[in-house]
């Protein structure tokens, strides 16, 4: 049984009822190793998912540069939702960061899920948060310092903490380099 993933679902939309009978034979789950891509840039994503263990990320390259966009580790979804529905190809890649592994909704788990009363109301909520989270994110990256976006990170996501330095400095939007000076600085305000 995959708690964690229903366990989600009831803390987005508590209304909604998943016929587990219905869904759980219908899911699957896939190991990704770390280096191993879920997806890349420009293949169609068949499937959206769940992180049950590990961490992905999900990133574009531009003028040979990586820029992360999104961490996933446990119990977040995953995949590019519009390469999925309009099987449009993906606009960034999503790689393991860790061994990992990830539950597949395919179309079959979500017509599945389609059918089942609230659903709709379901999956609006699900599109307005992940519409949410990336309004935060660019506004962060516009308003706040690096400074203030390392601290939030590690205020409001302190398991992301694990991820490796170079791909956190990706994230925030400065080199690996300013990211050592200003933890650095971080620490020593702190031992102060």
């Amino acid at each position: 049984m995959h708690e964690p993933f229903y366990e989600f679902i009831r803390q987005l939309s508590p209304d909604f009822k998943v016929n587990v009978v219905r869904i759980e034979p219908l899911l699957k789950s896939k190991i990704i190793y770390k280096g191993e891509f879920l997806f890349r840039e420009n293949d169609i994503c068949e499937f959206v998912g769940f992180t049950l263990k590990g961490c992905l990320r999900t990133f574009f390259i531009k003028d040979g540069k990586e820029f992360t966009l999104f961490f996933h580790p446990e119990h977040r979804p995953v995949g590019d939702y519009e390469s999925f529905r309009k099987q449009k190809p993906a606009c960034f890649s999503c790689q393991a960061i860790e061994d990992s592994e990830v539950l597949i909704v395919n179309n079959q788990v979500f017509n599945a899920f389609e059918e089942l009363p609230g659903s709709q109301k379901f999956l609006r909520l699900h599109a307005e948060n992940l519409a949410f989270m990336l309004r935060d994110k660019l506004l962060s990256l516009f308003r706040d310092s690096p400074e203030q976006r390392y601290l939030d990170l590690i205020q409001t996501e302190p398991e992301l903490q694990r991820i490796p330095q170079y791909h956190l400095a990706s994230y925030l939007g400065i080199e690996p380099e300013s990211l050592s000076r200003l933890k650095r600085r971080i620490y020593q305000k702190r031992i102060s």
